[in-house]
């Protein structure tokens, strides 16, 4: 009997360790295949999310580059408590068909922009969009980044203190380290605000704004994923075209060479004329443009406007959608108020509250009386030079 248990026992002993030793390399082997198939799985461009959700961290749809002074505090409390409050949502499912123009490119591989007439069909559509039921409301869900740009080199103690108070409570702080922040130097604090944001963060587009710009962020959010989607699928049966990129705003391309006073630009001599540019109280740049800007920060002219400056740098490309668009009143004065602008520039911090309330116009009520004619809103004609660009009005 005893035996048989040492045989038994013997026995129980050897298949155990075979058991082991065949589970061991079993084991390896699925885990090897856990690890092979997310592996794959991740790097395969076909399983990639596109379109609206963008997870990883300081990673965004869009990035709102807000330049402000260092002392306007309420600004930015404003713009915090009153548009960036406005989630993206989709209204209505026919936006992009009706308001979306992707233009194409010709023969020589240039983009051909909008007429008069395709702007104004635009409005048109636009307008009419604004009257429709709202029949469904389905928030989006892509991640849109605020920061205030403030050149903080040079501020007193206070300031900076306050300022990193500001940056631990909020986090939306673009802190410019390196940058005095002054009126003179608003070229150079866009250049420094670029280069650390396309160091720091990757997305698709970046709007410059002032601090003293509305916007209607559910809407402009609607309207730029709506762009994106719809270019993308253009962009499948345009093959070898190279990708297109997205320069956005109201426009100006009459607009004489300042030869004196705090814009004068002494160093403009490419023409009589500066060239078509995007009026500086707010526009949209893609991230191609950016990172352009951004790499070759050093060499580009710091011309003394902003705008002008953008405007010039980017002249030279074939592939650029100039997107002229009069939903943007952007300009320094701001023209005869309506229901479809989208950017609103020149308000005061009530003003925001107005229109965040629902009152868009009563800017318009705090205006002196005789305080001249508003200007008047253009299509912009890409067929003409720039001095008889901006003619035809809306």
């Amino acid at each position: 009997m005893s035996s048989f248990r040492r045989i038994m026992a013997l026995t129980r002993y050897h298949l155990h360790k075979r058991t082991c030793v065949g589970i061991v390399p079993l084991l390896c082997a699925f885990l090897f295949g856990v690890f092979l198939t997310a592996l794959i799985a991740n790097t395969n461009p076909a399983c990639a999310p596109m379109g609206r959700v963008y997870d990883p961290e300081n990673s965004y749809f869009l990035i709102l580059l807000i330049v402000t002074a260092p002392e306007n505090f309420e600004r930015r409390t404003t713009i915090r408590e009153t548009y960036l409050n406005l989630r993206p949502r989709m209204i209505n499912e026919s936006y992009q068909e009706e308001l979306i123009h992707i233009p194409s490119f010709n023969d020589r591989g240039h983009i051909k922009l909008e007429s008069i007439e395709t702007q104004r069909q635009l409005l048109t559509n636009y307008r009419a969009w604004l009257q429709k039921p709202i029949k469904n409301i389905k928030v989006i869900n892509f991640k849109i980044k605020p920061l205030f740009a403030i050149g903080v080199h040079g501020q007193p103690k206070n300031i900076r203190r306050a300022i990193y108070e500001e940056q631990r409570v909020f986090g939306d702080i673009l802190e410019l380290e390196e940058l005095q922040d002054s009126y003179a130097n608003l070229t150079s604090k866009l250049l420094h605000s670029m280069q650390k944001i396309d160091a720091k963060y990757d997305f698709r587009y970046l709007a410059k704004l002032d601090d003293d710009t509305y916007v209607k962020l559910d809407v402009l959010a609607e309207d730029l994923l709506s762009y994106y989607e719809k270019l993308h699928q253009v962009q499948q049966h345009q093959k070898g075209k190279g990708p297109m990129e997205l320069y956005w705003g109201y426009f100006r391309g009459a607009a004489t060479i300042q030869k004196q006073g705090a814009w004068q630009e002494k160093d403009y001599v490419l023409c009589d004329r500066y060239g078509p540019y995007a009026l500086g109280g707010g526009y949209v740049l893609s991230k191609g443009l950016v990172s352009y800007i951004a790499t070759y920060a050093d060499q580009l002219t710091m011309y003394n406007s902003e705008d002008i400056a953008v405007g010039t740098w980017l002249a030279p490309f074939r592939n650029i959608h100039r997107r002229h668009d009069v939903r943007f009143d952007t300009a320094w004065k701001p023209r005869a108020c309506q229901n479809y602008h989208m950017l609103l520039h020149k308000r005061t911090a009530r003003h925001m509250r107005d229109i965040y309330a629902g009152e868009m116009c009563t800017h318009e009520e705090d205006q002196p009386s005789g305080g001249g004619t508003l200007p008047k809103e253009y299509f912009y004609d890409w067929t003409q030079p720039p001095s008889l660009c901006c003619k035809t009005t809306v």
